[in-house]
């Protein structure tokens, strides 16, 4: 019994774990990066949305500047969990980002929470075997 058990499990690390990292990079990217899509559609409107009368308005930060690291957040660092490259790093700033959505514009918002779940877990494994990062650093080796 063991032995099946470490056999399943060896399966599981080796061929389920790299395409269920790769699929819940997509899944959790898309969100996202479907919302910075619309953010560039109508930028005037985003920069509005963070302006002072607006839905999103942030403590400490001009509403402008607001607008352009949110949409530029929402287009980059998807892309880079997609792809897997540094997504440690894209896994971290969508943390935080889904972070601040939380506490400063939708909060009690259960989506949110899997977010943080999701972008916690890839920083903390990062894109496993079918990555970007995986394969430079075989070759940097």
């Amino acid at each position: 019994m063991i032995g099946f058990y470490k056999s399943l499990s060896q399966l599981c690390r080796n061929w389920l774990a790299p395409v269920v990292n790769v699929l819940g990079r997509y899944y959790v990217a898309m969100d996202f990066f479907r919302s910075g899509l619309l953010k560039l559609e109508d930028f005037e409107e985003t920069r509005e949305n963070f302006g002072p009368d607006g839905d999103f308005v942030l403590p400490l930060i001009n509403g402008d500047v607001a607008a352009v690291l949110a949409t530029a957040g929402e287009l980059v660092l998807p892309v880079m969990l997609i792809l897997g490259l540094f997504t440690r790093i894209g896994a971290i700033g969508l943390f935080i980002m889904a972070l601040v959505i939380e506490l400063f514009v939708f909060p009690g918002t259960a989506v949110h929470y899997y977010w943080m779940i999701a972008f916690g877990l890839l920083a903390a494994y990062g894109g496993d075997k079918l990555s970007l990062d995986n394969f430079l650093l075989k070759i940097k080796g």
